[in-house]
């Protein structure tokens, strides 16, 4: 019968041996204690410590984020900002010397050009109920191209306004720019220019008197439609309204003419006065005047 002896093996041993030995030697773990797998060497015990961690500091307040809200004691710790009045007691009183004014941006006031024209229209009931009895009315277009002809005017032979764009403003209780652009647009449907609402504005106009006429005149249209309208005051208002200021006379327009007269040619006369020639073409159909074309005499 054979017995195993395990053998002891010091301590400086076990500094220097195994890692010579390591790398061919198998160890076995029993409770702790390390021993040769083959032969039954001690070779050490595993040492365990526990590990205990620090305390942390916990502290009684503690924001999330420090913001204007909190102010920070001498202590460290955050303090809202109620607690702040109460906490500095003996501070003093903060005397401004230069109080700052706040100062408000004053607005700009400008006179520069004429306030914005309205008219009043006392025809807008007996045109709207018209309109959605869906009752014949040829007259009121008559009255509305004459409107746009002696108005506005024409435009490369074309009325500058469109009829229904006249009597879509007209159905409109007050007439005005702004109230026109509420309810016109232009081809692209968009919103129709300025100029263009003017030039609508001013065939309306002009299509009221000639409408207020015709319904003085004929008073089975309104009986019709229930609508009383007292004239006289209509005529009283219309000769207080301010009339549209007239289009202004070009400065070379003038002297154009008198070039014109003197047989002189259109590119001579544009290069003299800054005009295109185009200008001058349109100025001597006017006028009614032969037209003179690089030196040679020509009626258009």
């Amino acid at each position: 019968m054979s017995f195993k002896t395990t053998i002891p093996i010091p301590i400086e041993a076990l500094t220097t041996q195994p890692r010579v030995r390591n790398p061919r030697v198998r160890t076995i773990a029993i409770e702790d204690n390390i021993y040769d797998k083959d032969t039954g060497e001690y070779y050490g015990t595993y040492i365990r410590t526990p590990y205990t961690p620090e305390p942390e500091l916990v502290s009684e307040h503690k924001p999330t984020c420090l913001k204007s809200t909190w102010y920070i004691a001498e202590d460290g710790s955050p303090l809202p900002v109620e607690s702040f009045s109460s906490v500095l007691v003996h501070t003093g009183t903060v005397i401004e010397i230069f109080p700052q004014k706040t100062t408000q941006p004053k607005e700009r006031k400008t006179t520069a050009g004429r306030p914005p024209q309205v008219i009043a229209n006392p025809l807008s009931t007996a045109l709207v109920t018209l309109k959605l009895e869906e009752r014949p009315t040829p007259w009121l277009d008559d009255i509305v191209f004459g409107a746009i002809y002696t108005g506005p005017g024409l435009v490369n032979r074309k009325h500058s306004v469109s009829l229904a764009d006249v009597k879509r403003v007209l159905r409109l209780p007050a007439i005005s720019v702004a109230g026109a652009a509420s309810v016109l647009l232009n081809h692209n449907r968009e919103p129709m220019s300025t100029r263009q609402l003017q030039r609508v504005i001013e065939a309306a106009r002009t299509a009221l008197g000639g409408i207020a006429m015709h319904l003085e005149r004929q008073p089975d249209i309104l009986r019709s439609v229930d609508v009383a309208i007292d004239f006289d005051e209509f005529w009283k208002s219309r000769d207080g309204q301010a009339k549209p200021a007239t289009t202004r006379e070009h400065p070379m327009k003038r002297r154009a003419l008198e070039m014109i007269r003197a047989k002189a040619a259109t590119k001579t006369i544009a290069k003299v006065l800054g005009i295109s020639k185009n200008t001058v073409k349109s100025w001597t159909e006017e006028a009614g005047i032969g037209l003179v074309v690089e030196g040679s005499m020509a009626s258009d």
